[in-house]
């Protein structure tokens, strides 16, 4: 019986650990093509560690649709994977997507949603979150900065730990 536990952890880390390797090639095979220029392969294997759940690989492949770098540019697609990335908890995706959301990217724009996602950047210290959301919050009634508020008090009550890093208050 023993033996059989211990067979099943040994499979189970072995698996694991092979997993994590593969995941590992394929990030390293994704920045080496970035990094050349090569654009299309960066983005499928990007895709392939993005489809797996992979925030960094998510956010950089929202880039690629962003800046049409190497796929169609697609402000859906970008949409989709900053936010998959965002939910994550990407900053810099967090950011995109305030950009998006401000400038009305893909659909129309949201000062709220866009003060939500530079929100959470800021609280995770993306620094240019912060001029972001200063400047958004300047075409934003009382009502929308309110509104805005609750949302990130929300998902920042909701996350592990529960509570904002103290330094970065919401505005």
């Amino acid at each position: 019986m023993i033996r059989s536990h211990f067979g099943s952890a040994l499979l189970v880390i072995c698996w694991t650990l092979s997993s994590l390797l593969l995941t590992a090639c394929q990030d390293r095979r994704a920045d080496k093509a970035y990094t050349s220029g090569n654009y299309e392969k960066s983005a499928k294997e990007l895709e392939a560690l993005a489809n797996l759940g992979d925030a960094r690989a998510q956010y950089n492949l929202g880039l690629l649709y962003d800046q049409g770098l190497g796929v169609p540019q697609s402000d859906a697609l970008a949409l989709r994977w900053y936010t998959q990335a965002a939910e994550r908890g990407e900053p810099r995706a967090q950011y995109n997507l305030g950009i998006m959301y401000m400038n009305g990217q893909g659909m129309a724009p949201d000062p709220v949603q866009a003060y939500f996602w530079f929100s959470l950047a800021v609280a995770q210290g993306e620094r240019k979150a912060s001029d972001a959301r200063e400047y958004v919050m300047e075409q934003m009634t009382s009502e929308q900065i309110t509104r805005g508020q609750q949302m990130v008090m929300t998902r920042l009550q909701a996350q592990p730990g529960g509570h904002q890093r103290r330094s970065d208050p919401p505005q």
